[in-house]
């Protein structure tokens, strides 16, 4: 468990790095900015159920995989997150996940919205445990944020 705390916090702290003020861990919230006039971070709020894309459950799928198996396709993220990733982040992401076991199912939760940006969220159901996996996609359909928790 505490491992799987570490990579929570740990992963959290990259998405802050990599999209700044808008990590938190997802409860209902109605007034994001009421956070950010207080100057911390916006709520992620819950995410609002909207039909499921095949293509972005495919993304998902994959990119859970990817991290379990510590075989992350850089290509698929945006330079800032790139910037990010480093090779202690994907050594501890891959640890963390890894160790949770095979992926049993994927459900997808819906659709958070932080300060215009969507992130989906899903959850990741494996042998040993479940985490959501959020993360948001750039216009070019890179990956601009992701983490566990």
């Amino acid at each position: 468990m505490r491992s799987f705390l570490t990579m929570s916090f740990f992963l959290c702290a990259l998405a802050a790095a990599v999209f700044p003020g808008a990590v938190r861990a997802q409860q209902a919230s109605p007034a994001p900015e009421a956070s950010d006039a207080a100057g911390g971070p916006p709520a992620i709020p819950s995410p609002r159920p909207v039909p499921d894309d095949a293509h972005r459950h495919k993304l998902a799928v994959q990119q859970f995989l990817a991290w379990q198996q510590g075989t992350v396709d850089r290509t698929l993220y945006t330079d800032e997150v790139n910037g990010e990733l480093t090779d202690q982040v994907l050594d501890q992401g891959t640890r963390t996940l890894a160790n949770m076991g095979a992926l049993q199912t994927a459900q997808f939760l819906g659709v958070s919205r932080v300060r215009g940006t969507d992130v989906f969220v899903y959850k990741m159901a494996c042998e040993h445990g479940s985490v959501n996996m959020d993360f948001a996609l750039a216009p070019d359909g890179r990956i601009s944020l992701i983490f566990f928790e």
